[in-house]
């Protein structure tokens, strides 16, 4: 079984299996397992388990004479040849732990509960946690501030960022929509990536200390809403799940009662209006948690969005089945295109202060630079950091809140805590606007992704050749 788990990860991603690789698995929901199987298994890995299936029996059978009748000689080296192929497979590396299945697998747990940031969950379920003495920059009544999440979208497949199908139709023509150019995420999984997003953590080092956005805006009187079309919990409990705790309300519309139906994104649609139409004089953050376009891709859209079908424009995918890969992942961007802007309408017709921020949780490669579609820290392609970033802001919230908009900044999201509180106003010690895309303040700093590279380095030397 080892043998075979490592061989097929390797096979499936041309990377040695990593301790963070196991907790993404450990923390993904059976939904995720399924699609997740059904998306990257083929023929190969199947004949391949069979294979080992068949030397296990036929080492088992030669060595009990009761099963089989046969001289022992025979088959008596079989299992010393299984043997010296484990040995070869699982300790090849140098040093030899470093690719031992058994030792990633504490690894990876070491990693889940001391290394991930948010290890005292205990810190992040009181309602206001460590924000004391935090103010508004003003009082206005009405305020309400929408942050939609994303789930594996790139902005590489976006027509908005300059790709050649339409599949933001309708964000293209949203009035007064802010498309920032140059923003990506610190890592190519949810956990990591919006754990850092919504926190005091960043990716150079973790904050000493651990407070959330949601604990700053429930300190600051604003009523708060996590609504979420992804499931709470995996095979153990998210971080991300800890981590918005303290949110005031709480809607997980996506739970195991319903985990046979695909919920499409537009099942939050109910949700939002209920918050919207009840308690209007409140100031209210919300924040919704998209499916996205996470694979598997044509299952994230109805199949009035099937729109594209034909052979994509693309260098790297040469088979039918890449084609219909690439196919549904941009039907499942032109769904999430009309996600976006209906929450946008939405909210534009409530004649409210507001704003809405949408941004990815990570992006995806869908064959832009290499024969894969995914996302995944070992193999890191740059397309699995470059995202959408997204700002539509109402009239009466820029002249309450006037921010700089400056669409060339380069940002990365492991500092999003301080752009949100920027945007809702929120004055505390612990807010930083050197950190805040929107402020004058900003400062431009080294975005360090894979392992300590310098994402900018990278980019320059990938658009050199």
């Amino acid at each position: 079984m080892t043998l075979f788990f490592e061989t097929s990860y390797y096979y499936i991603f041309n990377v040695d299996i990593s301790p963070s690789a196991i907790y993404v698995l450990l923390e993904t929901n059976n939904i995720e397992v399924k699609e997740f199987l059904s998306f990257y298994l083929d023929a190969y890995i199947i004949v391949y388990g069979l294979f080992l299936l068949l030397l296990v029996i036929i080492s088992i059978l030669a060595n009990n004479k009761k099963l089989l009748y046969v001289k022992k000689p025979v088959f008596g080296a079989i299992p010393l040849v299984l043997s010296l192929i484990v040995v070869l497979f699982v300790l090849k590396a140098t040093p030899l732990r470093h690719q031992n299945l058994p030792y990633l697998l504490l690894k990876s747990f070491y990693v889940v509960y001391y290394e991930s940031g948010v290890v005292n969950a205990s810190a992040y379920k009181s309602e206001k946690g460590i924000f004391n003495n935090t103010k508004t920059a003003n009082n206005n009544k009405n305020k309400l501030y929408v942050v939609i999440i994303g789930e594996s979208t790139t902005s590489n497949n976006m027509s908005l960022y300059g790709y050649y199908r339409k599949t933001n139709p309708l964000l293209s023509k949203q009035e007064g929509l802010s498309v920032f150019k140059d923003v990506i995420s610190p890592h190519a999984g949810t956990t990591a990536s919006l754990t850092k997003a919504f926190s005091l953590q960043n990716h150079e080092q973790s904050s000493t200390h651990q407070g959330s956005i949601v604990q700053l805006l429930n300190a600051a009187n604003y009523e708060t809403y996590w609504v979420s079309n992804q499931q709470p919990v995996g095979f153990a409990e998210t971080e991300i799940t800890k981590l918005v705790y303290a949110c005031k309300n709480k809607f997980y519309l996506n739970t195991q009662d319903t985990e046979g139906l695909n919920l499409y994104d537009e099942v939050i649609f109910d949700t939002l209006n209920d918050i919207t139409n009840h308690d209007i004089d409140k100031s209210k953050v919300v924040f919704i948690h998209l499916k996205g376009t996470h694979f598997y891709y044509e299952n994230k859209y109805p199949d009035t969005f099937n729109v594209f079908k034909g052979k994509p424009k693309n260098n790297i995918a040469r088979y039918k089945k890449e084609y219909e890969t690439i196919n549904a992942y941009d039907n499942a961007v032109l769904y999430n295109d009309f996600i976006v802007n209906h929450i946008i309408d939405k909210i534009k017709n409530q004649n409210s202060e507001s704003f809405v921020l949408y941004f990815s949780d990570h992006g995806e490669e869908v064959y832009h630079t290499i024969s894969f579609a995914g996302h995944n820290d070992d193999v890191g392609t740059l397309p699995m950091f470059q995202i959408p970033f997204l700002l539509w802001q109402s009239g009466s919230y820029k002249q309450s809140n006037p921010v700089e908009i400056d669409l060339d900044r380069p940002y990365m999201t492991d500092d999003l805590f301080h752009s949100i509180a920027h945007l809702c106003g929120v004055e505390s010690k612990y807010v930083n606007l050197e950190k805040s895309i929107f402020s004058k303040s900003f400062k431009k700093r080294k975005r360090i992704i894979l392992n300590n590279k310098d994402y900018d380095s990278l980019y320059a030397i990938e658009n050199k050749n």
